[in-house]
């Protein structure tokens, strides 16, 4: 097991939760797991138990007040963290106005 302050510290790293982010997606945990064979429903549910055991480990990083058995507050950082990305592209500015070009 890891101790808890390398747990905090991945938790408080951005690069973590984006991390955290990608595997909860890969992982289908708020997809329903369902198929017509026996095998695809097994596989999707494993899917799901693994992602959900990531997200439970990063929760034990997360200050005891905000812990939960779900990891609800985990799960919030881990979406904000993707959806306030930084590394979102930036509108760049033009050092000319678009009407520069039009002669008077």
């Amino acid at each position: 097991m890891m101790e808890q302050r390398d747990l905090e510290t991945l938790v408080g790293m951005h690069e973590f939760r984006s991390f955290l982010f990608e595997a909860i997606q890969l992982a289908g945990i708020c997809e329903p797991a369902n198929g017509h064979d026996p095998r695809d429903l097994a596989w999707f549910e494993g899917r799901r138990s693994l992602g959900l055991e990531l997200l439970q480990l990063a929760d034990a990083g997360q200050p005891t007040a905000l812990r939960t058995p779900n990891a609800l507050a985990t799960l919030n950082a881990v979406l904000m963290t993707a959806l306030n990305s930084p590394s979102k592209p930036l509108e760049k500015k033009h050092a000319r106005n678009r009407h520069d070009e039009i002669e008077d």
